[in-house]
């Protein structure tokens, strides 16, 4: 399957998409043609990330006044890999991913960060607006949707023919990502934002990162979750 420039991956055209049962913890891949069958999910996520980065991190954002975060990149090129609360269906955690060849963060706001220009090709990939709120607070929750999700980027880049993802993190989070199995790479130098010591990285995947990433992990299942007839079209 080759990515194109324009459109996300493994798009269908699907209105409806429908879901095999699963008794595990799995997260949902929303493409843009499936987002309205998610909108209850995706509207408590821009309702968390608002919690989270502006009322919490204090982060200066266009959306500092409304109760939503929602940002120019919440485009019609965002992919979103979405984790809900197992007995209440609410969002628990979710990452917004988007393609380097379409507008994204690094790219437009933090190019700077990059000792040459930030990376764009069509296996290139960037992570932005990683956000987790398990139920009830607990810590080890969290640390559980955090491995979730990393799994669960490996398993949709792996599909997609992803070699890279680039993101802007704070420098101090480098440790936390390599932690989890990722093979992180500088950019560039972390530079000073305000109170925040930010850095452009790299993570490279290949075929080795998913089989080392459960080990690692103790994940051994799949994790994301497509509509049934999609899997059956692919």
């Amino acid at each position: 399957m080759s990515l194109p420039q324009c459109r996300p991956p493994v798009t269908t055209g699907l209105s409806q998409p429908t879901y095999r049962a699963h008794k595990k913890p799995m997260i949902d891949v929303i493409l843009p043609e499936s987002r309205f069958a998610f909108a209850q999910a995706l509207l408590e996520m821009h309702r968390d990330r608002k919690r989270i980065f502006v009322d919490r991190l204090g982060w200066s954002l266009p959306s500092r006044q409304s109760w939503l975060e929602i940002d120019e990149f919440d485009s019609d090129y965002a992919v979103y890999l979405l984790a809900r609360d197992f007995d209440t269906g609410r969002h628990q955690a979710s990452v917004r991913l988007l393609p380097s060849t379409q507008p994204h963060v690094l790219g437009s706001l933090f190019a700077q960060l990059c000792a040459d220009s930030a990376p764009v090709a069509d296996d290139c990939w960037e992570i932005s607006r990683l956000v987790a709120i398990p139920a009830r607070g607990n810590g080890t929750a969290l640390v559980r949707v955090h491995r979730l999700l990393a799994v669960a980027l490996v398993e949709f880049a792996l599909t997609n023919r992803i070699r890279t993802y680039s993101l802007v993190a704070e420098a101090d989070r480098v440790p936390a990502l390599v932690s989890v199995g990722w093979d992180v790479r500088p950019l560039g130098l972390p530079s000073l934002y305000g109170d925040v010591r930010l850095q452009a990285l790299q993570i490279d995947i290949d075929e080795s990162t998913l089989p080392a990433m459960r080990r690692r992990l103790g994940i051994h299942q799949a994790v994301l979750r497509f509509p049934a007839s999609q899997l059956q079209a692919a």
